[in-house]
């Protein structure tokens, strides 16, 4: 017994110095700015990874001194990461004197007042990463949306992050900070919905009212607390957020009468086609635009994946979509080399001649139809632009109003999973 223990412990002594993560060089840098010295320490190595084996790490900690001595930080400067330092550290361009903002997952300023360096928390919060962005840098828009990370890179050590761009920037989409006066305002702490639409869905502000008092954030309806006859139609809104009163409201919309096909494709494009501020003698108001005629539907290319698709449409869709093809590639219903219908997958067709093979797929119980190169054509990537130019093509039919009777309407995707439509 004392013998296998003994061989236990020194197989657990060899696990642990052969898994210890090892330091390969420390380094440090440090920057000016302004009355602080910003020093940025970085130490590479290497460290176990349960997947893949020896991997290299590196571990970047800031510190601001003032006068030689470090600035210190509450212990609320993160909670649960196990890396209790400085992320990243920003100069805070439009400042009324030199400030930085720094943290991790929580944010704070650093300024001088009468001589001493103050640490005001912008945001403290330990359940998420940081998150900045301003909501004025685009033509008076958002900008930007990016969350804190501690770097791994130890390129351009010798230069800052500057903030800059905006007078109103959002911090961790709780907070908002007016750079000129360093003014503060924390808002909906505890991510309360707004008419059961809990927001930001995605992350991120769209856009930003004329008279700089409300945050437009996507929101989505919160099927689960509802029962299947009182779900909505459409399960997406707008909640515009005024900062300052801590308070907002939902406008909800029709993602048909809209042309919303994916809500982390909204732009402010896309906003200002559909929607509109009214002034009010309280302040900018948010709602929809009443358009005399819709815009025409037209599809999708996707040009990471050289695809395109048609939604919402019709069964009809199919055949149309199908003889502009055969037209545009001068070919004839002989072309169509593969025709298959399955239960999941839907209708398939493969159309060739020669080595060009093109594949469109149709699932009626999506209402979704795409075109690609054939998907078991793997090595034939000459004939990538075809898709590309078939598109735009078929794009620039619907623009016209051509084929706008074969799309159909969005449905709630919550009310199709529960089969009440």
């Amino acid at each position: 017994m004392k013998i296998a223990l003994l061989v236990i412990a020194l197989i657990l002594v060899a696990v642990y110095f052969y898994f210890k993560p090892t330091v390969a060089n420390n380094f440090s840098k440090d920057i000016q700015y302004g009355p602080f010295t910003v020093r940025v320490s970085a130490k590479t190595g290497k460290t176990f990874n349960m997947n893949y084996g020896m991997v290299n790490y590196t571990d970047m900690a800031y510190t601001i001194l003032h006068k030689d001595k470090s600035i210190v930080f509450p212990g609320t400067l993160q909670n649960n990461t196990g890396l209790p330092f400085l992320w990243a550290v920003y100069p805070l361009s439009g400042a009324p004197d030199p400030t930085l903002v720094a943290g991790s997952q929580s944010l704070y300023l650093i300024y001088l007042k009468n001589g001493v360096p103050v640490v005001e928390p912008i945001l403290q919060q330990g359940y998420d990463f940081a998150s900045l962005q301003f909501l004025d840098s685009e033509n008076g828009q958002p900008g930007r949306y990016s969350e804190v990370f501690m770097k791994n890179e130890i390129d351009n050590l010798e230069k800052l992050d500057t903030l800059a761009g905006g007078r109103y920037l959002m911090v961790s989409e709780h907070a908002v900070l007016d750079v000129q006066t360093r003014k503060i305002w924390v808002m909906n702490k505890d991510n309360e919905a707004a008419e059961n639409y809990s927001f930001p869905s995605p992350h991120g502000a769209l856009a930003f009212s004329p008279d700089q008092k409300s945050i437009v954030f996507q929101a989505e309806f919160q099927s689960w607390n509802t029962e299947d006859k009182d779900l909505p139609d459409s399960e997406h809104a707008l909640v515009a957020y005024d900062f300052e009163k801590n308070s907002g409201y939902a406008v909800k919309y029709d993602d048909t009468d809209t042309r919303m096909i994916r809500v982390d494709e909204n732009d402010h494009k896309w906003f200002d086609t559909y929607f509109e501020w009214k002034k009010l003698p309280e302040g900018d108001r948010l709602q929809q635009r009443q358009l005399k005629k819709l815009p025409n539907w037209t599809g999708k290319f996707n040009p990471q994946d050289n695809y395109y698709t048609l939604y919402p449409v019709k069964p009809g869709m199919l055949p149309v979509f199908l003889e502009f093809v055969l037209a545009q590639m001068s070919w004839t219903k002989a072309n169509i080399m593969k025709d298959t219908t399955g239960e999941y997958s839907g209708r398939s067709l493969t159309l060739g001649s020669g080595p060009t093979k093109l594949n469109i797929g149709f699932k009626e119980d999506e209402q979704k139809l795409t075109f690609s190169r054939d998907v078991y054509d793997v090595k034939n990537r000459e004939n990538d632009p075809l898709i590309k130019k078939i598109a735009d093509a078929f794009n620039a039919e619907l623009t016209t109003g051509n084929y706008q009777e074969h799309f159909g309407r969005i449905f709630s995707e919550t009310k199709q999973i529960r089969g009440y439509k």
